[in-house]
């Protein structure tokens, strides 16, 4: 998927889930424990990169619509690709939004960690997803999960022998149907979508990686 519009569907993830479970991570201190330090890990990393890796820093601000310069945005590059964003509150310097980007020896996307707060509301971010990536052939597959590890979305998209290939099982499907499409995973394009993808973070849940290893 172009990096743009893997960026897109992120946002648009992390809109549907702030309402989701802000009330949640109200309530559930354990909620709470897990998903900050997942930001505080996701962080640290950012600052292990930018420091181990020679970067080129990009810098922009931006905001919504009633407070439309909320964040000032670091985008940093190493080889010409992206390796991490940071949006930092205008007012406060607090964490906003990170996002690392662990890519292998070709430059792909391997792994990508992201963690998001709410417009000044710092109890614990209100999304977090570790994304794992695999290639096939023509095909490029994700698994994301939140920090307490539960799947909440799959796609792949490309082309298999010819023909176009974009399949996506989203937060709606998986939570309506508490599982996965069985049906679906039957399916050839899928088969080779996911082939070799793993089914669950493991050790990726924890913010890891430099070149694609960790």
């Amino acid at each position: 998927m172009h990096q743009k519009k893997l960026l897109l569907f992120v946002g648009l993830i992390l809109l549907y889930s702030n309402a989701v479970f802000s009330q949640s991570l109200e309530e559930d201190k354990t909620h709470v424990r897990t998903w900050n330090r997942f930001a505080d890990q996701t962080l640290a990393l950012h600052n292990k990169l930018i420091d181990e890796l020679p970067v080129k820093r990009e810098t922009d601000s931006g905001g919504y619509a009633h407070l439309p310069d909320f964040y000032q945005e670091e985008s940093y590059y190493h080889n010409g690709k992206l390796i991490s964003r940071l949006q930092r509150e205008s007012e406060t310097g607090k964490p906003h939004v990170i996002e690392v980007f662990i890519r292998d020896d070709q430059g792909r996307v391997v792994r990508d960690y992201t963690a998001a707060y709410l417009p000044e509301y710092h109890n614990a971010p209100t999304q977090t997803l570790v994304s794992l990536h695999a290639y096939n052939g023509e095909l490029h597959a994700f698994r994301s999960f939140d920090a307490s590890g539960e799947l909440v979305v799959e796609r792949c998209t490309g082309t298999l022998e010819g023909k176009e290939v974009n399949l996506l099982q989203d937060l709606d499907q998986i939570f309506q149907a508490a599982q996965l499409d069985e049906e679906l995973q039957q399916t050839r394009e899928y088969r080779r979508c996911f082939e070799g993808l793993p089914r669950e973070p493991g050790k990726y849940l924890r913010p890891t990686g430099l070149s694609g290893k960790g």
